[in-house]
C-alpha cells in the first residue's frame, strides 16, 4: 500500500484540506486529476470593481461622445450656409410699390427701371405698362409712352388709364384727331366723373 504523500492533503492550487474522496477542490474547484503545478487563480472581481469597471466605460462612452459632437461641430461650420430662399429674389410687389414711390415723387427717370424690372418679372401686367408710359411721357420720350399704352391695350382694350393716356400723347404731338378718338373710347368704359367731364370739356375746344 502506497504511502499518502502529505503535499497531496493539501489542495496544491489555494492550500486547502484535500478530502481524498473528492476529485475537485470544494473551495477553489481544483481538479486533483491534473498534473503539474497549479495554474495561479485568477483574482474574483468583487462588487466594487464591477461598479468601478462599468462607472469607467460610463465616461469612455461619454467622452466618445462629446469628442464627436465637436468634431461634427467643426466640420459643420466650415460648409456653405445657403441664403434663404425669400433673399434669393426681389418680390414683384416691392420693385412696383419702389416704382410707384419713385413716379409719386416726380422722380420719373429713376422709376423707369423698377417698371421695367418689373415687366421682366411679369410681362402680363397693363397697369405696370401704363406707369411705365406715364414716366416715358413726363421724360418727353412719347414714342416709348405710345408703345407702352398699345402694349397695355392689347392685353386689355378696356384699360381706362391706358384709352386717356393714348389721348394726352395724342394732344402732346399735335394729332388732334386721334386724341378725340382715344378720348371718345375712353369716356365709354371709364367710371371717373371728374375726369370724365374734364375730358368732355377739352374735347368742346378740340
Amino acid at each position: 500500500m502506497k504511502a499518502v504523500d502529505m503535499t497531496e492533503t493539501q489542495c496544491p492550487k489555494c492550500g486547502a484540506p484535500r478530502e481524498v474522496q473528492h476529485q475537485f477542490c470544494p473551495s477553489c474547484g481544483f481538479d486533483y486529476r491534473r498534473t503539474g503545478s497549479a495554474e495561479p487563480a485568477l483574482p474574483r472581481q468583487s462588487g466594487r470593481n464591477r461598479r468601478r469597471e462599468m462607472i469607467i466605460l460610463a465616461l469612455v462612452v461619454f467622452v466618445t461622445a462629446v469628442v464627436y459632437n465637436v468634431v461634427a461641430a467643426l466640420v459643420g461650420r466650415d460648409q456653405p450656409v445657403a441664403p434663404a430662399a425669400s433673399t434669393a429674389a426681389p418680390i414683384l410687389q416691392d420693385v412696383i410699390q419702389a416704382g410707384n414711390d419713385l413716379m409719386d415723387h416726380g422722380q420719373f427717370d429713376n422709376a423707369i427701371p423698377q417698371y421695367e424690372q418689373a415687366l421682366m418679372m411679369d410681362s402680363l401686367q397693363p397697369d405696370i405698362m401704363v406707369d411705365l408710359g406715364a414716366c416715358y411721357h413726363a421724360i418727353g420720350e412719347n414714342d416709348k409712352a405710345d408703345l407702352q399704352f398699345h402694349r397695355a391695350l392689347a392685353i386689355n382694350p378696356k384699360h381706362p388709364v391706358a384709352l386717356f393716356n393714348m389721348g394726352v400723347v395724342s394732344l402732346t404731338v399735335g394729332d388732334t384727331v386721334s386724341a378725340r378718338n382715344w378720348w371718345t373710347k375712353y369716356l365709354e368704359v371709364a367710371t371717373d366723373q371728374q375726369q370724365m367731364q374734364a375730358v368732355r370739356e377739352q374735347l368742346g375746344k378740340m
